[in-house]
């Protein structure tokens, strides 16, 4: 099996199939069925005699760990939660272990490139099915609640791996103008145009605009032509649609009982008992121990609702930093690839929303820490030796 299909069914497993209601596997099994995937990828494709979990490329990881784990004391000295049930309810962020894995097996940027691709193709496929048959998937009665209650769409799970092969195009039009960059682009954007969420529409729009702004070479006015006249047609065929997320957007701002305001001010203000909570979180609390979480939820307030702020409630500070470490530093050093900043820019862009690393999002983030290593990497090895990777 190449490393682009292990890569592809990996992504296939991690949103487990889609949850399309014709495959009936309980989310224990398929967590067993991710780990044993992982286990399989690490004992195949592992013979890299670098590799160390005690590497310096997995600092960052080590100390996202030590967040993780650390939490549950607060778990257990605050909110009475056992050990036991704390590694029962934790028991999805050992897919966390999907970022040495991936180190392990050392799949090249082109094999990812090429997975994610496939990824994205058959999630047109899937939110092509859904609107022929609106219950193909299974989806959560939360997750049913939330977007009526919100009159948003139902997202087709994973869709924000669409926005990786967009971020290379963005890149590849960056470096070297070229028109097949420019569809797979497009069809990117379009799909996340249809899902309408509003945060990655406005972070990739965001960035689609950083790129037109900064080429340099000498198609950039070609470029710049040919994507006005591609907004202009999109803008004034999809207006209503825009108009309609701008206002309700200007209208959840102000809005003291919107969702999202309600949780950061809780978070913030109000959710940590004691400034050990503050400073090393919560912990992921079961409704064994505590009514906590689904009192939260009844008011409508989620921690994967605002992103960063939702996890450092969670799991502390620890994790928040060391995303801050990694970010910020690939949007500003102009040694990173435009691919890799593009991507930190996003995740940044989200912080406060979708920027939440649960159990279906940790394979997203950890194929940016991944990139982002590889990245470093490539740039520090001589220009032969780059044109040798890639071609």
């Amino acid at each position: 099996m190449s490393k682009t299909l292990y890569l592809l069914i990996l992504f296939i497993i991690n949103y487990k199939a889609w949850n399309l209601r014709f495959i009936t596997i309980s989310d224990n099994n398929w967590l067993i069925i991710h780990l044993f995937y992982l286990i399989a990828g690490f004992l195949y494709y592992g013979r890299q005699e670098s590799f160390s979990f005690l590497g310096e490329n997995l600092k960052y990881w080590r100390w996202w760990v030590a967040g993780i784990l650390i939490s549950m004391l607060s778990a257990y000295f605050v909110y009475n939660q056992s050990f036991i049930q704390s590694i029962i309810t934790y028991r999805w962020h050992i897919l966390i272990l999907q970022i040495p894995v991936l180190f392990k097996i050392a799949p090249a940027k082109e094999n990812i490139l090429k997975a994610t691709m496939w990824f994205a193709a058959f999630l047109w496929v899937i939110y092509f099915i859904q609107l022929g048959n609106p219950y193909i998937i299974a989806y959560d009665d939360e997750v049913i609640e939330r977007a009526l209650k919100h009159n948003s769409v139902l997202l087709v799970p994973g869709m924000v791996f669409s926005a990786v092969p967009l971020f290379y195009c963005l890149n590849d039009i960056k470096e070297n103008f070229n028109y097949k960059s420019v569809v797979i682009m497009f069809v990117c954007f379009l799909f996340l145009f249809f899902m309408q969420n509003r945060s990655m529409l406005f972070s990739v729009t965001v960035l689609v605009g950083w790129t037109i702004l900064t080429i340099k070479h000498t198609q950039k006015w070609l470029m710049v032509f040919l994507m006005a006249v591609l907004v202009v047609i999109v803008a004034y065929n999809t207006l209503e649609v825009w108009n309609a997320l701008f206002e309700e957007t200007i209208g959840q701002v102000d809005d003291n009982d919107y969702n999202r305001n309600k949780a950061i001010q809780y978070f913030i203000f109000e959710a940590s008992p004691n400034i050990w909570c503050y400073i090393f979180g919560n912990g992921f609390l079961s409704s064994h121990a505590t009514s906590l979480m689904q009192d939260m939820m009844s008011l409508g307030v989620y921690n994967s609702d605002v992103g960063f702020i939702g996890y450092w409630n969670q799991f502390g500070v620890i994790p928040i930093i060391i995303f801050s470490l990694m970010l910020v530093p690939a949007v500003l050093r102009k040694n990173h690839s435009h691919f890799i900043r593009c991507w930190a820019l996003q995740i940044l862009l989200c912080s406060l929303t979708i920027s939440y690393w649960g159990p279906s999002n940790i394979l997203y983030m950890g194929l940016f820490y991944y990139l982002y290593y590889y990245d470093l990497k490539e740039e520090s090895l001589p220009i032969e030796e780059q044109e040798i990777i890639e071609t």
